[in-house]
C-alpha cells in the first residue's frame, strides 16, 4: 500500500475522490418503489413537524448555555463563590420568612457553583385548607440576602428551556414534542435511506453553483450528513425523556403491578427509602454542612450539584446528593446519607453503579452535554443550528420542487403561503430571543409579575415578527427584514446590560465575570454578523415566480 505521507495536497485529494466514487459504486440503493415510498414518507413526515422542530433546536441550542448566562440574566448572581455555607440556619430564616414552608419532604437545594453562586431551594407550602404548592427561595451567601423565587426571579433560561420541548402549551406540550422527536428520528432515518446511494458524492461536490433547487437539495444532503449522530441521538434520547411515562406505564403494570414506586426504588435506589411521617422530631442530627464537609473529603475528584432532604429535623432523616465529574461521560453518581449519624443509606458511584443506572445517567448526560465542558456545548450548539439549517433547506427544497408546470398557479400559491408561515415562524425565533434578553434587564426585577411581563414580551414580539414576515411576501425579502431586526436587538443588548448594571463588558472582563462578559460578546458578534449578512441578501425573490408574488401581494 502506497505510503499516503509522501503524497501531495492535490495527490491526497485525488485519492479521497476515489475513494469516496468507490464507495458509492459499491453501495446498493434502493429499489424504485421503496425508493418512492421512503422519498414522500420523509418529505411528509418532514414538512408537518418542520417549523415545531426548527423551534425545539433553536431553543435547545440556547438551552446548553443556560447556567453559563445566568448571572447576566441575575445581576444578584454577579458575586464570588462562597464554599462554607451554614444550610442549617438558611433552612430556619425560610422557615421565618414563610411559616408554612415544609422541610419534612421534597426539600431540594441547589448547590452553588461557579455559575450560579446562589443557593437556590425549593420545597412544600401547605396551608390549611390548601393543596400542597411548591414555592422557592434564593439566598445569597455574600450579602444573606433571602428573597422568594415564586415565580421565578428570572426567565430567559427558564422560558428557553421549557420552549425547547414546548411546555409553554398546556397539557399536550410536552407529549407533543415527544412525538415530534420520534418522527424527527423516522425522518432522518428515511432520508438516509434515499440518499445512501450517492451520500458521498453529493457530500464531497458540494457547490453553491447551478439551480435553487440543486442548491436546497445539495445544502440538505451535505449538513444533514454533518449532523446526522447529533440528530438521530438528539432524537431518541428526547423521545425517551418526554415520552418516559408511555414507555414505563406497560411496565409499572405488569411487572410491578401498577406500583409506580417500585419501578423507581430500581432506577433510582434512594426513591425506594422509606419515611415515617410521625418520626420523633429531633435537635441531634448533624448539620447539612458537616455532611457535605465529609462527602467532600471522601471524594475530592468530585463535587456535589444538588440535594435532596427528606424527613428534615426527624430520627430517619436522609439527604441525597449528586456528586459529579464533568470530566468524564461517566463520571456522576448519587450518595444518600442518614442525618443522625452521617451512615449512607445508598451508594452509588462511577465503577460501581449498575446497568440501568449508568444508562439512565449517560442518557441525561449526553442529552445536555454536561460532560466535556464548554467546547463540548459550543459543539452542540453549532450541530443544533446545523440542525435548524437543514430544516429551512428542506423546507425550501420542498417548495422549490414544486416550483413547475405540472403545478397551477393556485397550487403554487398555496405552497409559498405554507412556507411563508413556515418561515416567519422560524426566522421570527431570533429577534425574539434577543428581545427576550432585553426584557430581562428593562423590566424591573423588583416586581412580582416579573416573569410574566418578560414572557408576554418575549411571545407578543415573536407573534408581531411572525406578521411582519407574512408581510414581506417574498422569502428572500423576509430573511433581510429579520437579518437586519436581529442584529440591531443583539447590538442592543450588551449596552442594556450595561446600562442597567454598569458592567459593560471591559467591567465585566476586569471583574472575573466571563459568564456576563461572554454573553454580551456572543450577542455583539451575532448583531455584527446578522447585519452584515443582510448586506448580501438581494431583495428579489429567487425561489418563486414573479407572478405568483404578485397574485399573492
Amino acid at each position: 500500500m502506497e505510503n499516503l505521507g509522501y503524497l501531495s495536497i492535490p495527490q491526497l485529494v485525488i485519492r479521497i475522490d476515489h475513494l469516496f466514487s468507490s464507495i458509492a459504486m459499491k453501495l446498493k440503493g434502493l429499489g424504485n418503489r421503496a425508493y418512492n415510498i421512503m422519498f414522500h414518507t420523509h418529505t411528509v413526515s418532514g414538512i408537518v413537524i418542520s417549523f415545531a422542530l426548527y423551534v425545539i433546536f433553536f431553543a435547545g441550542a440556547f438551552t446548553l448555555f443556560k447556567d453559563e448566562f445566568y448571572q447576566w440574566e441575575n445581576p444578584k448572581a454577579r458575586v464570588p463563590l462562597v464554599s462554607d455555607i451554614d444550610y442549617d440556619n438558611v433552612f430556619r430564616q425560610i422557615k421565618r420568612k414563610n411559616p408554612y414552608f415544609e422541610t419534612d419532604k421534597d426539600l431540594y437545594v441547589a448547590i452553588p457553583s461557579k455559575e450560579n453562586p446562589l443557593i437556590n431551594i425549593r420545597g412544600r407550602e401547605v396551608k390549611k385548607g390548601s393543596e400542597p404548592a411548591y414555592v422557592g427561595f434564593i439566598y445569597n451567601p455574600v450579602s444573606h440576602e433571602l428573597q422568594s423565587d415564586t415565580p421565578y426571579t428570572t426567565t430567559v433560561g427558564e422560558t428557553l428551556y421549557r420552549l425547547h420541548f414546548l411546555d409553554q402549551l398546556p397539557l399536550l406540550g410536552r407529549y407533543l414534542a415527544g412525538f415530534i422527536a420520534l418522527f424527527f428520528f423516522f425522518a432522518s432515518l428515511t432520508g438516509l435511506l434515499i440518499h445512501w446511494r450517492n451520500i458521498f458524492s453529493k457530500f464531497y461536490g458540494y457547490s453553491l453553483k447551478g439551480t435553487w433547487r440543486q442548491i436546497w437539495t445539495n445544502a440538505h444532503t451535505v449538513f444533514g450528513l454533518i449532523g446526522l449522530p447529533f440528530q438521530m441521538m438528539y432524537a431518541i434520547t428526547g423521545a425517551f425523556y418526554l415520552l418516559t411515562l408511555l414507555i414505563l406505564a406497560p411496565a409499572v403494570m405488569v411487572l410491578y403491578g401498577g406500583d409506580q414506586q417500585k419501578l423507581l426504588s430500581v432506577i433510582r435506589p434512594y426513591e425506594g427509602i422509606k419515611f415515617d411521617p410521625k418520626s420523633p422530631e429531633t435537635t441531634k442530627n448533624l448539620s447539612i454542612s458537616q455532611i457535605i464537609s465529609n462527602l467532600k473529603t471522601e471524594h475530592p475528584d468530585y463535587h456535589l450539584t444538588f440535594l435532596n432532604i427528606d424527613n428534615y429535623g426527624r430520627e430517619d432523616g436522609v439527604m441525597t446528593t449528586r456528586i459529579v465529574d464533568d470530566r468524564h461521560f461517566t463520571g456522576d453518581g448519587i450518595i444518600s446519607v442518614r442525618l443522625r449519624d452521617g451512615k449512607k443509606v445508598v451508594e452509588v458511584i462511577p465503577g460501581n453503579k449498575a446497568y440501568v443506572e449508568s444508562v439512565l445517567d449517560g442518557i441525561a448526560r449526553l442529552h445536555f452535554a454536561k460532560f466535556g465542558g464548554l467546547l463540548l456545548k459550543t459543539v452542540y450548539f453549532i450541530l443544533a443550528l446545523f440542525t435548524c439549517f437543514v430544516i429551512i433547506s428542506g423546507v425550501l427544497l420542498w417548495k422549490e420542487a414544486r416550483n413547475k408546470k405540472n403545478y397551477t398557479e393556485k397550487q403554487k400559491r398555496f405552497h409559498h403561503r405554507v412556507t411563508m408561515w413556515y418561515l416567519s415562524i422560524c426566522f421570527g425565533l431570533f429577534p425574539a430571543t434577543a428581545i427576550l434578553f432585553n426584557a430581562e434587564l428593562l423590566v424591573s426585577s423588583e416586581s412580582s409579575k416579573h416573569t410574566f411581563w418578560v414572557n408576554t414580551t418575549f411571545f407578543i414580539s415573536w407573534l408581531m415578527l411572525i406578521i411582519l414576515g407574512l408581510i414581506c411576501k417574498t422569502e428572500t425579502k423576509m430573511t433581510k427584514v429579520f437579518l437586519v431586526l436581529t442584529g440591531i436587538f443583539s447590538l442592543i443588548i450588551p449596552l442594556t446590560n450595561g446600562l442597567k448594571t454598569g458592567d459593560w463588558i471591559w467591567v465585566a472582563l476586569f471583574k472575573s465575570n466571563y459568564f456576563v462578559a461572554g454573553t454580551d460578546i456572543f450577542w455583539l458578534i451575532t448583531g455584527i454578523s446578522t447585519l452584515f449578512l443582510s448586506l448580501l441578501v438581494k431583495n428579489k425573490s429567487t425561489v418563486v415566480s414573479r407572478k405568483v408574488v404578485e397574485e399573492i401581494a
